[in-house]
């Protein structure tokens, strides 16, 4: 008997270790999407502010609750080449800013692809807007307004 368990754990051994590096293959990111197997279909849109295209991206999952028991939905931030060396930083909200110290959530990490954590107000109508606004390095101040049920995902 001892000697027929040790013929099979011989023969069998190359095909578990081959069974153990197949296993996390879909938890590891594609070499040029940066996409596992698992993650979600992404919401997306293209804005202009000013002389600024931006493209936002979000999951279609709807807004988290974090710890504070505040509901944040995440947003990426592309914008397009042309403008970076003359972007100041990039903001986002719900609702139109009152003035410059409310324009929201600084969208932040690589310039070619920020990230914003935008709070979301408890109760909604359904005709909020999310506000674009990208600061210049000279001051000004470039808004666009969207939609944001398409951008919320489900709720």
């Amino acid at each position: 008997m001892d000697e027929r368990l040790h013929r099979l754990w011989q023969r069998g051994k190359f095909h578990l270790s081959a069974l153990v590096l197949l296993v996390p293959l879909p938890f590891i990111p594609a070499q040029f999407g940066g996409a596992t197997v698992f993650d979600p279909p992404e919401v997306e849109r293209t804005v202009t502010a000013g002389p600024y295209t931006v493209r936002l991206v979000t999951s279609i999952h709807g807004p988290h609750r974090e710890p504070t028991g505040e509901m944040m939905k995440d947003y990426a931030v592309h914008v397009e080449s042309g403008g970076l060396g003359t972007i100041r930083g990039v903001f986002l909200r719900v609702g139109k800013p009152r003035s410059v110290r409310t324009l929201g959530a600084l969208a932040e990490g690589n310039p070619y692809e920020l990230e914003a954590g935008v709070t979301i107000p408890p109760a909604l109508s359904g005709g909020e807007e999310l506000w674009l606004t990208v600061e210049s390095w000279d001051g000004g101040l470039h808004q666009a307004a969207l939609p944001l049920a398409p951008l919320l995902g489900g709720r």
